[in-house]
Formats: C-alpha cells, sequence, structure tokens
C-alpha cells in the first residue's frame, strides 16, 4: 500500500507523490481554465522533477474539456517537459468528457513525436493502473 503525500489541493485538482516508489498521481476536477490551468501543470512538471517520479497516475475522470488556447499551451509547454521528464511509466483513467479525451489525445500524439522512453495506459479503474504502474520498470 501506497501512502501519498498531499502536494497540492483546491477545488480543481489534487496532486499527491510517493517518494519511496517514485509515484505521482493528479486528480482533476470539473473546468480548469487559463492561468489556473497552466499553473497547474506547472506543479505537475515541478513534483515530477522535484522528487524524480518515474510513475504517474492521471485521473482525468471528472475533468472538463480544456479551452483551445490552453491545448495550444500544453502542445508548446507541458508535452515537450513531461516528455524531457524522469517519467518513464503513465496511467491514465480517461476523462467522462469527449471535449477532455479529444485534447488529450492531441497532447499524447504530440508527445509520441518525441524520442521518450515514457510508456503511456489507459484503464478504466483505479486499482489496474496501479498494479500495472507499480511493476518493476
Amino acid at each position: 500500500m501506497h501512502i501519498m503525500q498531499v502536494y497540492f489541493k483546491n477545488d480543481f485538482v489534487t496532486f499527491s507523490y510517493d517518494k519511496e516508489a517514485r509515484l505521482g498521481k493528479a486528480e482533476w476536477r470539473g473546468h480548469l481554465r487559463g492561468p489556473e490551468l497552466r499553473e497547474a501543470y506547472l506543479m505537475v512538471l515541478d513534483m515530477i522533477d522535484r522528487f524524480c517520479l518515474s510513475r504517474w497516475l492521471g485521473d482525468d475522470r471528472n475533468m472538463e474539456s480544456i479551452a483551445p488556447d490552453d491545448l495550444q499551451w500544453s502542445l508548446d509547454v507541458y508535452v515537450p517537459r513531461v516528455a524531457a521528464s524522469s517519467l518513464l511509466r503513465m496511467a491514465r483513467l480517461p476523462s467522462a468528457f469527449e471535449a477532455n479525451r479529444q485534447a488529450v489525445e492531441m497532447m499524447i500524439d504530440k508527445g509520441q513525436s518525441f524520442d521518450i522512453d515514457l510508456v503511456l495506459r489507459d484503464f478504466s479503474n483505479e486499482q489496474a493502473a496501479m498494479e500495472w504502474l507499480m511493476k518493476p520498470l
């Protein structure tokens, strides 16, 4: 069992990590836009770097759509930095919202254009995602 430490929490996100397992987790809720979304993504990058995380669980199930200009910023700034990070394995619980899934697919496609070791998989439940994440890297 992993003891997750909360790194940051507000009405829209909860970021947590397990330093020993080098595991990070983001739980997204609702509609983040503009500076709030960008700040949240930069916080994710900071947490990955600070704790040299190699495993990531993105719980997008309750995350709503990403605005076009936020998506463009994500493609230009966030995705290249995730691609260059210490992450090796990322599990995702996709959003219930189609618009979010489409935006995230664009981000994944962009990320795969980089020469990276990051393996990404989608899951329908958190337990299966965690089992896969915690297999030896």
